[in-house]
């Protein structure tokens, strides 16, 4: 796996045929358990500058880089704080917070990737920090699926910018119009949609469905990664009860 790219992606790629080329994950709450890590991390470092962070605000951060989260609390904060040392703060914190936790792949993560590595290639696009996110990938093995994976540090500028994705795919060699990410943040989706990708997006409460979104794209809510949903909008497997293996789509 290269940060940006180079190897031959996920051996034997079979997607000629097909309209959709790529995915790219993101890490946190997708890949990872990771993102209560995020969290805290936000938490404990405005603690250190005497602001305490209610939910609208930690909303806000979710899914947020580092030296953008970090500037918020500086925004947020009475005091008078450097950006720089909010970064150190915060950046410390989530390294302690990672490696104490209990690490785990999402919930039906480790199938899909198993599905979708022979059909499609596969790229990460993080806000993490390069070094957490290779960090995560490595600890938990699940560097080997991604040809490509791209951190906040690899981009001008992070989620929402369209950034990260167009730098992955990119890196793959894909047309953003004929791939899909993968995302549990507004943020994230965002990105997303902006560089062009059709997005699925994991969430815990709402009802599967296919959302129109800006320029011809959709986003696809599930509820767990192994909805059948996602393997018919990747891989074109009908799905009962599913509108087009292909709505919501970009131009190839």
């Amino acid at each position: 796996m290269d940060a940006v790219g180079g190897n031959q992606p996920n051996g034997s790629v079979e997607s000629a045929d097909q309209s959709v080329t790529a995915v790219v994950f993101d890490c946190d709450g997708i890949l990872a358990n990771t993102a209560p890590c995020w969290e805290e991390a936000f938490r404990q470092g405005a603690r250190e500058f005497d602001l305490t962070l209610d939910r609208h605000r930690l909303a806000e951060l979710q899914g947020a880089a580092l030296t953008t989260g970090a500037q918020r609390l500086v925004e947020w904060s009475r005091s008078s704080i450097t950006l720089a040392d909010v970064i150190d703060v915060v950046h410390a914190k989530l390294v302690r917070a990672i490696d104490e936790s209990e690490l785990k792949p999402i919930d039906g993560v480790l199938d899909l990737l198993a599905e979708l590595r022979s059909g499609v290639h596969l790229a990460v696009a993080s806000n993490s920090p390069r070094s957490v996110l290779d960090g995560v990938l490595a600890r938990l093995e699940l560097d080997r699926y991604f040809a490509a994976a791209i951190s906040a540090d690899d981009v001008d500028r992070p989620k929402p910018a369209p950034d990260p994705y167009l730098v992955a795919c990119a890196a793959l060699g894909v047309d953003p119009g004929s791939s899909v990410a993968v995302e549990d943040s507004d943020i994230g989706t965002q990105s997303a949609l902006a560089a062009g990708l059709t997005v699925i997006n994991l969430t815990p409460s709402i009802t599967p469905r296919l959302d129109d979104g800006p320029a011809g794209n959709g986003v696809l809510r599930v509820t767990s990664l192994a909805d059948h949903r996602i393997r018919s909008l990747v891989l074109g497997e009908p799905a009962a009860g599913y509108p087009s293996p292909r709505v919501g789509l970009g131009s190839p």
